[in-house]
Parts: structure tokens; sequence; C-alpha cells
């Protein structure tokens, strides 16, 4: 909602559908909240879990539906029906004349048995007279991406009228087919306000609120939407009906010529005219402008919007809640306290307006009905996955949780769909970015869906650079009541393995060393990309020269089957045949690393490298001296330079761990932006990327910048994107995100709390969401820094 241009030509494509299909003349819209059915969905989700997390991962997902129950009651998303009248006058017009006859002679057929209350069965051959007027309109819909219901939404659609806000199975009523069973239902009227619905199976309480009057100006009326925000479900049900040209005009003429006596007759005594006979007169001339244009006409409608409740109380409280939203949009409601049976049944599909409704009618053109924002929602993420948290519809909270709690939609998001070949995709890349300033929530919501990645059938790998994770989970499984009452996490945390590369440790020596793990043309690039940070070739051809020659000599000794690692790349230029420059080269190399970090990338090749056989891995590196993210790359020191070259390896560990086509792989990389900090950098990221879809390996980019990822050639590689706020790079994340660059959008941006962000979905969906983790004992595992009493402190005095 965010991208006011896109609105707007949505809203136009719905205001040229409605002028094409006008000549069907009669219409239904309707927006209803329908039963979400999570526990079906994670039960889908179950086969994608991993057997050895099988109980701790169905322990989680019942919790999920648990406890959202509990703050929601009923979870439901809301679903769109565009119903369309087809009139036997549309078929007979392209009927032979023998078959008009046919037709003239069944209809009053038709009318006599009638008469008499007898019943006719309906043969099928009366439908097959309508299939190509139906296929026609079906063609027409696809414009707004219309879909025709199954013959089972069908019957839900009509026996969804009789069960609404009752419990019930989706499943069993769309399968019934008797047409006492769709509406078999006791509706009591007796109650002023409400009706007193009895199925088989439950009872509840019903209220139509219908629309007494909108806007002049219905411009951003957004009715649809405007009521899905509501903090409990509702349903937007609109009868619509295209008025004749014939009717419209003369009564346009009347009303014209009654303005104007009324305008004479204050101007004579002398008074000036009333603001609403001049605003009246305007808009009758308006009209009368926009009807002589072919495609335009009248539209009456008629809208109410529909609360469900256990109780009658209840009932009332949410249609007065209702009224005064809506009255914040400029839109008056109205209870009706008599009417209640006669919208009922004026609801029901098939039902239209006729010359008795009277009450309540709103007059329009097309651009008005499609200013209402009919079958726009604010989904995004999956339809099954797991928890992620809730969508932000609005701009301004007062905190976090404020802004959580105001949200009846929630986020599902499954991180192995995207190269699927989903049916409406807007990408086929499994890789996601999650970007962000410091302190923002970037490592919160990696170490998340890291948890609930650990549950699948993936082997997954976390690159914590910063040593962190570790020391959180280790807290969590020495807490005692975490022990004690949720066994199956902790026996889940205690399934990660650790691999902790420390250059002081002798045995991780050459674990990244490129010689021992990687084939031999890659080998040769990464060398080269290593020894960059720590050596400038540029302008000594003669050493650059010896250290190639160097590499390939020692590759080709590898091959033959040599123990050698890349520490004999040095060995080589040390030679005593070599030039004094060369030689002097390499001294340099040996000193810069000995003792030093890089021993875990040049090595001798006496130790094995790197090799991961766990299903779930944290690998973490020991005195990692990262540079901060805002530090210019000439003004790394040495040992920030090392550092880099470290996370180049490990980068290029991560291509070859995703590099096995029999099984699904996952790599989280924290502190990724040290690979767009250089172009050696990028070389390496470009290639962990570019394995992704074709070897079914997921990469989880976790940097600070998105201004690096949006130069690059291929940063469509991202089908994900986690947007936090970046005061400095605003512009750049609203077009990475697919929004508009726009001022309201900037401040949208700087309004968001520590845990919400923009989130872009394999769908090309973008919305503004809130991160939120169910299960408190997962906290501590979440954590990135210790809250202390002082902040507590403050809070407290806020």
């Amino acid at each position: 909602m965010q991208n006011k241009e896109k609105v707007n030509a949505y809203k136009k494509k719905w205001q040229h559908l409605l002028e094409e299909i006008t000549s069907y003349e009669d219409f239904h819209l309707m927006m209803y909240p329908s039963e979400y059915e999570l526990d079906k969905r994670f039960k889908e989700l179950e086969s994608d879990i991993a057997e050895d997390a099988l109980d701790v991962a169905r322990y989680y997902n019942e919790e999920t539906v648990r406890l959202l129950e509990q703050r929601l009651e009923r979870l439901t998303k809301y679903d769109f029906i565009f119903g369309v009248k087809l009139k036997n006058s549309l078929v007979n017009m392209s009927m032979e004349v023998k078959d008009n006859i046919l037709s003239l002679f069944n209809t009053a057929t038709d009318t006599v048995v009638k008469m008499l209350g007898w019943e006719q069965s309906v043969s099928t051959s009366f439908f097959k007279q309508y299939e190509e007027v139906e296929d026609n309109l079906a063609n027409i819909m696809t414009s707004v991406r219309g879909e025709r219901l199954s013959e089972n939404e069908m019957v839900y659609i009509n026996r969804y009228h009789f069960v609404r806000g009752l419990n019930h199975h989706t499943k069993e009523e769309s399968e019934m087919r008797k047409f006492d069973s769709i509406t078999n239902t006791l509706i009591d009227p007796t109650n002023p306000s409400v009706l007193n619905l009895h199925s088989d199976r439950d009872e509840g309480f019903v209220s139509f609120v219908v629309i007494d009057e909108f806007l002049h100006n219905m411009a951003e009326s957004d009715l649809f939407y405007e009521t899905q925000s509501l903090p409990f479900p509702v349903e937007v049900q609109m009868k619509v009906q295209a008025e004749s040209k014939s009717i419209t005009k003369p009564a346009l003429n009347i009303k014209k010529q009654q303005l104007k006596e009324e305008q004479l007759e204050q101007q004579s005594t002398g008074d000036r005219s009333d603001v609403s006979t001049v605003t009246s007169a305007t808009l009758v001339r308006h009209l009368q402008d926009e009807i002589k244009k072919e495609e335009v006409y009248l539209m009456n409608w008629l809208a109410v919007i529909v609360v469900h409740g256990d109780t009658k109380k209840e009932c009332v409280r949410k249609a007065t809640i209702v009224r005064r939203h809506l009255k914040g949009a400029g839109i008056t409601c109205r209870l009706p306290v008599a009417d209640q049976l006669n919208l009922f049944y004026k609801m029901l599909p098939g039902e239209k307006l006729d010359i008795t409704d009277k009450n309540w009618i709103q007059k329009t053109t097309q651009d008005g009905l499609a200013e209402c924002l009919f079958a726009i929602n604010s989904d995004i993420g999956s339809k099954i996955g797991f928890f992620l948290g809730w969508i932000d519809r609005f701009m301004e909270h007062t905190d976090l949780e404020n802004a959580i709690y105001s949200s009846r939609d929630f986020v599902l998001y499954h991180p192995f769909l995207a190269n699927q070949y989903l049916k409406g995709s807007k990408t086929r890349s499994p890789h996601c970015l999650i970007t962000g300033d410091t302190g923002n929530g970037k490592s919160y919501l990696a170490k998340l869906i890291f948890i609930y990645v650990t549950f699948l059938k993936i082997k997954s790998l976390y690159i914590d650079p910063k040593k962190e994770m570790r020391k959180w989970i280790q807290r969590v499984l020495n807490d005692q009541y975490i022990i004690e009452n949720f066994p199956l996490y902790v026996a889940h945390l205690e399934k990660f393995h650790y691999i902790t590369l420390d250059h002081e440790n002798e045995n991780n020596w050459g674990a990244l060393d490129p010689i021992c793990f990687l084939p031999p043309m890659k080998a040769k690039e990464l060398v080269q990309v290593i020894f960059e940070q720590v050596y400038d070739f540029k302008g000594k051809d003669d050493v650059n020269t010896a250290f190639l020659r160097a590499t390939s000599n020692v590759i080709e000794r590898k091959q033959r089957g040599e123990q050698v690692g890349s520490l004999h790349i040095i060995k080589e230029m040390q030679g005593e045949n070599q030039e004094p420059a060369v030689r002097k080269a390499g001294d340099y190399l040996n000193e810069v690393v000995s003792d030093s970090i890089l021993k875990l990338c040049i090595h001798d090749g006496s130790n094995p490298a790197l090799s991961l056989d766990e299903r779930i891995t944290i690998l973490e590196v020991e005195n990692l001296d990262l540079p901060e993210h805002s530090e210019r790359i000439e003004n790394y020191t040495i040992s920030q330079l090392k550092s880099s070259a470290v996370m180049f390896a490990l980068g290029k560990f991560c291509e070859l761990f995703g590099m096995n086509p029999d099984e699904q792989t996952v790599e989280f990389i924290d502190e990724a932006w040290i690979f767009t900090t250089s172009q050696q950098g990028k070389k390496v990221e470009r290639q962990m990327r570019r394995i992704g879809r074709s070897y079914n390996n997921a990469e989880f980019f976790i940097s600070q910048s998105t201004k690096d990822a949006l130069k690059e050639e291929d940063s469509g590689n991202f089908g994900v994107a986690f947007a936090f706020d970046e005061p400095n790079e605003r512009e750049e994340v609203l077009k990475w995100m697919n929004m508009e660059v726009t001022k309201e959008n900037e401040k949208m941006l700087g309004s968001m709390f520590q845990g919400q962000c923009l989130f872009k979905d394999y769908y090309g969906r973008t919305s503004k969401i809130s991160i939120e983790c169910l299960f408190e004992e997962w906290q501590g595992a979440l954590k990135t820094v210790e809250k202390k009493a002082v902040a507590y402190a403050e809070e407290k005095y806020l």
C-alpha cells in the first residue's frame, strides 16, 4: 500500500474491467475470513522435517497453533470472491432463430411449472448454453488474476453464508450437494440488530452493519483493505447492479432541474445557496459529463460489513467498533434493527438488487467501485512454513509490542521453496539477504530462521565469525528450568556440532588451505585472492609471475599425490634459483604468515582440510579481527586484511559445501558484507551464489549494506530479502525492496523499531513486518547482547 503508483494502476485495471463487463449487469463482491487451518498446513510441512527432529518440530508447530489461537481466537486469512450473474439475454444474442424460439418455449414452460408450485429438474443442456459466455468472462477476469471456483469451492461459498462465524470444517461443508444440506441452519431473527444462527454443530450471532453514507470523493476510500485492519475477522459483502442509461439520464435531468429551482428560490429570498445544494449541482454536472462516455455507467450498490460473535453483546460491540473505525475513514455506517434478515437473504450468492431495494443504496460510476480496492490484502511469505512474525499495516506505534499486538496478519516462511517452481513466484533463487544497521535485529532474525532450518531435512552450516552463538546456546543448556521443562528443545540444541578454527592450535593449521580442499582451477584463483590481501603485486611483474608459476607447480605436485599446501608456494619463492626480488617477497610472505591467523589458509598439507559430515554445524573462527563496516579498505590494518583473507577462504569452502547435488544444503554467513568491500571478495561472493539453484543450495547473507549488492549485475540472485533500517542507505533499501522512493516511505523506514524490517518474498511482494519468536525458551539462544539492570530501569520510567 506504500507504493501509491502501483495502487493507482491496480485501481485503473479494475475500473477498465468493470467497464468491460458492465453488460453482465449484476455483480457480487465478497471478502470473507476463510479458516486458515494452520494445523493442517503444519501437518503438510512434516514431509520436509528431518526424522531426528520430528518430535521437537511437531511440538513447536502445535505450540504455534495453540499460542496464535489463544491470541487471535480464530485463525483466518481473507479470501475474495467476485460473482457475475450470467444473463439469459447474453446467451440468446448468439443463438440461431430456432434455438431462440425453443428457449422462449422453455421459459414459458418454466413459468407455468413454478406457478403450479411444482419443481422441475434442470437438464445439462441448460448449462451448456452458458459455456461460451462463461468462457469469455473467465478470459476477461484473467486481467485481474481471477480464477474460476471449483465445484467444491462453489458449494462451500453457498454453505458459508449459513455457517459464518460458527465452528465448521471447510472440506466437509464443501462436499455437500443437496440443497437442504447447504441451507441446514436455523436462523432466529427475534433479537433486534442480530441474527442467531443454529447449525448442527454450533451456534452464534451475526450482525449486518450497512454502509449508509460514503464520501463524495471516493478516492482512496479503500473499503475492502481498510476493514482488514480491524482487530477481529469481518466480511464485506457488496451487491452491485449497473443502471441503464435510459434511467440514469432522465433522472439526472430531473435532479438538475430540482437543484436549479432550489438555488433560484434561495436567491429570490436573499439567501445564498446552501453548500450541500452547490455540491450536489456540481456532482450532477460532473456525472452528466461522465455518462456521455460510452463505457461509463452508473452503478447502484449495497454494501454491508458482517461481524460474528458468540453472544449478542459481543456482536453489537464489534458492530460498534466497525462503525467507529470506518467513521475515521469518512464512511458512515448503521446497525439496522429490523432489516437483519432481509440483508441476510439479499447477500446470498445469486441474489441481485431489484426495484424494491431503495434503502442504503450507493450510486457511483465504475471508477468509484474500483476505489474500494477489492481483492487486495497484505499477505506475504509462504502458505506453508514456520511462524516468523506479523505484518504491520500502520505507520506509527508506541513500541514493537504494540505493533505486534495490533496485527492479525501472521507471517509464515519456508526457506526452501523459491527454487521449487512455485506458481506465481517471481524468482528461482533460494538465496536470502538479511541487511540493516547494527543493533536492529539482523542476527536475531538469522538465528530464528536457522533454528527453524535445523528442523528440516537439510544439511546446515552457520559461519559465526563473532563467535557468539555457542556462548548463548550454552547458557540455555545450563539453565535448570529449561532443562526440566523443555527436554525436546534441549535435546535438539545438543545436536548442534561446533567447529572452532583457532590458529593457535596446530591441528587447525591448513584447515582452509585452497590447495588441500579445492579443485586445481579454483584453488589457484583463491590462492591469488588470499595472497593479494597481504601483498601488493601491482607493478611487480617479476614477483607476480614467479608467484603464479610457483602456485601452478605446487598444484601439479598435489595432483601427483604429494603432500603439499599453500606454504610450499612461499618455499618455492624463497628458493636459491629465484631472483632477489622474488626471494625477498617470499621471505616477507613467510613472516606475514608465521604465527598469524593465515596459518588456517596457508600450511604444508600435513593436516586434513576442513570436512563437515554433521547435519547441523556452527563454524567459529577464533581471533578474527574484522574491520568496521564503514572502514575503507585502504585503511585496513594488516591484521584485518589477514582476517578478510580467512573469510574469503570460508566463502569458497561454503561454495564447495553446497555443491553436493544429492543433498539440500544451506549456509548462514554472518558479517557477509566483508565479501563486498573488495574486488577479490566480490568474485568469491558471486561464485557462492551462482551454485544455488542447480545444487539445491541456499545461502543467507547477513550484511550491513545493500549498496554493494545493488551494484552487482547478478543482484537478482537473492530471491528473498529482509531489510532492516539503515539511515544512510534508505533510498537504496527502498529500491532493493521494490518500493517507491518517496519521503513517505523513507519516513516509514525511519519509524521502524528494533525487530521490524521490510520483507520481500519469492512472489515479489514487499511488506513491513514485526519479527517475533513465540517461545520464551528460545530467547536465550537468540540473544545478541545482555540487557543490563540499568536498561530495565530506563524502561520503568518511560
